[in-house]
């Protein structure tokens, strides 16, 4: 799709042919979702947009007028099953590497490629801007010194994107997967370089997997580094999705990953379908501070699971156990598949949605229970609600800390909380306005940050050579 830009925030030449975004994420709802917004936003700004994704998001991406090129799952089925008897921790990230990310390179990249010789070849004198999600590695190898692709004398500029915690090494911090806040202090820094050896050390086999591939496709750059800080290293330009305040403060991190900030609401549908209680959520809501009917206000609770850990045991029915007595507390359950249902008779005070938009629950809410994903935690930032979080599968050992440290959440550390553990938490949070205070901080840094004109404006320099 070719488009003609006009002037966005006194950037773009009139009549000039709109640069072309080239898309490229990891084919996880967690990764998609956050790139489809920005694609979606960046198409509104004036700018064309392809996108390498599998056939799962190819509505998704064809409703945004992008062009959509098709890519495999990250997980092919045949390994999904194998993949889940790997047990989770060091074990199940060496799997995903060697069994799923590390062999579909190659493939990725001549799609990407393909891709790219297609476009060049369409306009030669298109301005493309590559936008990677960093985990899509598909065009990592590129920037490592792979072949051009053809119509290519120089790889186009490269604007990255990390939907997920910062796995970089530093100094500063230990490594990624092992929980642990930072430490600069001598004996930190002590801690945090036995640990990388510690932890890392397992990892090599992954390491030169990883670089043994980069060499058959012909990479001339080495790798001084291990694979995970090349993930968000190598590019122009990487913008982290959160504010500073949301990560671990690094003195050695590389001058070419910038903070965006949390990107801003999406707003909701107009014909969104609320459930027939709704009524009684909004109603209220209607009982601001101060007034004289707060005291008769019940505290929302919502607790959500995302859309990968759908095993409700394990954290959505034990709140729901916790708070089953609670006349005071509403609790709305999120259960993150269409159709989803809980086994009943529930408690009185507690709503179920199947598959709803956090952001019409949070709207209205005063905690956020989840199992600490990524989105979930943006999620509460910026609507500034405090959580309680429970995860350590995928990178969620990292984001849950980071929420603790940033002081929106308490942490319980585990991926099957007891009742009473949340009932505690729960309490915790709800009778300490420094949590709510601290939310709110977080959801003004970062409303402050204006993420989508902060990647607007690196795009625009790019395309205009600078």
């Amino acid at each position: 799709m070719v488009t003609s830009v006009e002037p966005a925030n006194g950037t773009g030449t009139p009549g000039e042919t709109a640069p072309l975004l080239v898309f490229l994420a990891a084919t996880l709802s967690g990764h998609m979702a956050p790139v489809l917004h920005i694609a979606r936003e960046m198409m509104k700004r004036g700018f064309g947009a392809a996108f390498l994704s599998s056939a799962e998001f190819k509505e998704s991406i064809e409703q945004l007028g992008a062009e959509f090129w098709e890519t495999a799952p990250v997980v092919d089925e045949a390994l999904a099953a194998e993949r889940k008897k790997t047990p989770l921790g060091p074990e199940r990230l060496i799997f995903d590497f060697q069994k799923c990310w590390i062999p579909a390179l190659p493939r990725r990249h001549q799609q990407l490629k393909s891709l790219l010789e297609t476009v060049r070849r369409r306009d030669p004198t298109r301005k493309i801007i590559v936008v990677p999600e960093v985990m899509s590695l598909a065009a990592l190898p590129f920037v490592l010194g792979a072949p051009l692709p053809e119509g290519f004398t120089a790889f186009p500029p490269t604007v990255a994107l990390n939907v997920i915690p910062l796995i970089v090494t530093s100094v500063d911090t230990a490594p990624f997967g092992v929980g642990l806040p930072p430490d600069a202090t001598e004996s930190g820094r002590q801690r945090n370089q036995l640990l990388n050896k510690l932890v890392y050390a397992p990892l090599g086999p992954v390491n030169k997997q990883f670089q043994a591939c980069l060499a058959e496709l012909g990479c001339t750059r080495k790798l001084d580094s291990f694979l995970f800080d090349t993930f968000s290293d190598s590019y122009d330009t990487t913008f982290q999705m959160c504010s500073a305040s949301f990560e671990y403060p690094r003195s050695d991190l590389a001058p070419n990953i910038r903070f965006a900030g949390v990107l801003p609401h999406r707003g909701l549908n107009p014909d969104l379908a609320y459930p027939s209680w709704w009524a009684e959520i909004t109603e209220n809501a209607v009982h601001p501070e101060g007034s004289e009917t707060r005291a008769s206000r019940k505290k929302v609770v919502a607790v959500a699971q995302g859309t990968i850990a759908t095993s409700y045991d394990e954290l959505i029915l034990p709140t729901i156990q916790a708070l089953a007595k609670r006349t005071d507390i509403i609790v709305i359950a999120i259960l993150g598949v269409r159709g989803a249902s809980l086994p009943g008779p529930l408690p009185s005070n507690v709503r179920v949605l199947d598959y709803f938009p956090y952001d019409a629950v949070l709207a209205h809410a005063d905690l956020f229970v989840t199992n600490g994903g990524y989105g979930s935690c943006t999620h509460s930032i910026i609507n500034g609600v405090p959580m309680v979080v429970g995860g350590i599968t995928e990178d969620k050992v990292e984001v849950t800390a980071r929420a603790e440290y940033a002081g929106l959440a308490v942490n319980l550390r585990t991926q099957t909380p007891s009742a009473d553990a949340i009932a505690a938490a729960v309490d915790k949070v709800l009778g300490n306005p420094a949590y709510k205070t601290r939310a709110e901080r977080l959801r003004l840094e970062n409303a402050d940050l204006d993420p989508l004109s902060i990647i607007e404006r690196q795009i625009r320099s790019y395309a205009k050579g600078l």
